[in-house]
């Protein structure tokens, strides 16, 4: 506690000092550095990558290597090399601003600069989770590929998730995770700790069981990893989901990638119109994301929670 009360006293300090407001909002940029948040959470589903500008924002395809049987003495054909354009990213944006009244932060407040901390970083996990999972939702639907989609109409099945297992172990190089909101996610421990050659005929994994028991939760069905999301809501009062809790997919490897192009851009002002004045943060990034194999994704759709 006496060192929670030094760091208070310390910021406090800051904030009332304008020419350390500086070293406020380079505390205030580290805590939510948005490449740091999508490494963590998107790349559970997609491969990720942090782009400087310049960098190239097409996938090329280079092909036309070919290995040909050796013929001692003969002089062997050669191989033209072609390079195309697969696909080119479409940038989008992300940006989070948060604004507070001089006088409020000459009083050293520091419970209100902790929250605004808190809720920078927890909007930005929220808007790019929400971004990322939602896109891959509405990838696939009954009518463009049976293949890849089906409509559950309750609780997750250990049949519905190995006919989508068995599916992305086809279209890719293995099935990467198995992701959805915890709500309908959590039913899988009921089966995940058994398995039966017959149909009938159970025999159970300790392991797993004990997993279940002492967690609530397991971790990898059928060989693939489980991402369980948690829920988020925007706030107490409108109490909105963030996260699709109707559907789960089951995501290949190599499916597509999520980048952030640039670093976190900065502004800090104060605004001198209104008295007292208002001081302002704004952090902003540039992102983009391809889905390149959508064979990749398979969805499960109108799942219940119970």
């Amino acid at each position: 506690m006496a060192d929670e009360k030094q760091i208070q006293e310390a910021i406090a300090s800051m904030v009332k000092d304008k020419s350390q407001r500086d070293a406020l909002a380079e505390i205030l940029v580290e805590y939510v550095q948005p490449n740091h948040l999508t490494g963590q959470i998107v790349g559970n589903l997609l491969n990720t990558r942090a782009l400087k500008p310049g960098d190239s924002l097409v996938k090329k395809v280079r092909k036309g290597i070919r290995v040909r049987t050796l013929v001692p003495g003969a002089i062997h054909l050669a191989s033209e090399m072609t390079v195309s354009e697969r696909i080119n990213y479409v940038l989008d944006g992300a940006d989070v601003k948060v604004t507070y009244n001089e006088w409020e932060m000459d009083s050293g407040e520091i419970g209100t600069l902790q929250e605004i901390r808190a809720e920078m970083a927890a909007k930005l996990q929220d808007y790019f989770y929400n971004k990322i999972f939602t896109s891959l939702g509405t990838i696939w639907t009954a009518g463009n590929t049976p293949s890849n989609y089906v409509s559950v109409g309750g609780v997750l099945t250990d049949t519905a998730l190995i006919t989508a297992i068995n599916r992305i172990n086809q279209t890719t190089s293995g099935a990467k995770a198995i992701v959805g909101a915890r709500s309908i996610i959590t039913p899988i421990s009921k089966f995940a700790g058994f398995w039966s050659r017959d149909g009938s005929n159970y025999t159970g994994s300790q392991t797993k069981i004990d997993e279940v028991l002492n967690t609530g939760k397991i971790g990898v069905f059928y060989g693939v990893p489980i991402v369980a999301i948690d829920q988020v809501y925007n706030n107490p009062e409108d109490y909105k989901p963030l996260i699709p809790d109707t559907f789960a997919l089951v995501i290949g490897e190599g499916v597509g990638e999520f980048i952030t192009y640039g670093d976190v851009k900065q502004k800090q002002w104060s605004d001198m119109n209104p008295t007292p004045p208002q001081w302002m943060l704004e952090l902003y990034q540039q992102f983009g994301m391809i889905i390149d194999n959508a064979l990749g994704i398979y969805m499960l759709n109108n799942v219940t929670a119970s």
